[in-house]
């Protein structure tokens, strides 16, 4: 059995715990032992909080690290954000003795120190290294027979063990074909969703960034958007809602990759929580298993 720290940030306890209940489903099923870090705080959030203070944010990241360093585990995250975030801080630290000691003096007063002895992992990379694609095709027992438009999320393109950027979103693909669907490619899957950019401009981010997505998504025939990213997952739930006031209709069910293997390893749907969502993915399920 492969032994990880769980680094669940902060969107999915607080706004998206399907995905956790989901996740923590497929790992029993899969033999991947996911201890809890307790005492974990934010990242912090990879885009603003290091244009603010790069010190300070790197300081909490390695604060992070260390609960993982305490317990002897490389850290998982089921977040992009979260793994940017956080494995840049580590390659960093790891590789600049100046920043280590900075951060490390900060650390000190709290009675932690930064070592770099661990690694930090996205689950993407957990599924298809550890479990293998076999390993996760074997445990589907219900095949789910769904037209999904893929969006891999602009952090999962952050490389720091190889050059090819396409690393995680192929095993992201791959590891989504083995539960069934059938994957749409609708040309725009590098286009960012719009949520950083949501901070500073809302007609901005929802018109030039997720109103294109969506409807070459729809155009091509997709029955849902398929996502890994919790901060990805409500711009499209949140985003389509809001859409509406700018005169845009659109209803598209949105899951995470942790629920759609759930759910093809015959978890019951309810037992997911699946209502939680704030697009109709509860109905597209039902609809999906009926006809299965």
């Amino acid at each position: 059995m492969v032994k990880y720290a769980l680094f669940l940030g902060c969107q999915i306890p607080m706004r998206l715990p399907s995905i956790e209940i989901a996740s923590r489903r497929v790992f029993n099923i899969l033999g991947l032992e996911a201890v809890d870090l307790l005492g974990y705080s934010c990242c912090p959030e990879p885009v603003v909080s290091r244009l603010l203070d790069e010190t300070a944010a790197l300081a909490t990241s390695a604060r992070n690290l260390t609960l993982a360093e305490d317990l002897g585990l490389d850290m998982l995250t089921l977040c992009n954000g979260c793994y940017e975030t956080l494995a840049e801080a580590n390659e960093a630290l790891k590789h600049d003795a100046e920043k280590r000691s900075k951060v490390n003096t900060i650390l000190r007063r709290y009675g932690r120190e930064y070592a770099g002895k661990v690694d930090v992992k996205h689950i993407v990379e957990a599924l298809y290294e550890d479990v293998g694609l076999n390993g996760i095709r074997k445990h589907v027992t219900k095949p789910l027979k769904i037209r999904a438009a893929l969006h891999y999320g602009c952090h999962l393109y952050r490389e720091y063990k190889a050059s090819d950027i396409m690393r995680k979103p192929n095993m992201m693909r791959e590891i989504a074909m083995q539960t069934g669907v059938d994957i749409i490619d609708y040309g725009l899957e590098r286009l960012c969703c719009g949520y950083p950019s949501m901070q500073a401009d809302e007609e901005f981010s929802l018109k030039h960034r997720l109103l294109p997505k969506l409807s070459r998504m729809r155009s091509k025939g997709a029955e849902t958007i398929l996502t890994i990213c919790p901060a990805c997952t409500i711009q499209f739930e949140i985003g389509q809602v809001m859409l509406r006031s700018y005169g845009f209709q659109f209803n598209m069910p949105c899951i995470n990759l942790m629920e759609l293997l759930a759910l093809s390893f015959g978890v019951p749907h309810r037992d997911l929580h699946l209502e939680l969502h704030r697009s109709p993915v509860q109905q597209l399920v039902q609809k999906v298993l009926r006809v299965s």
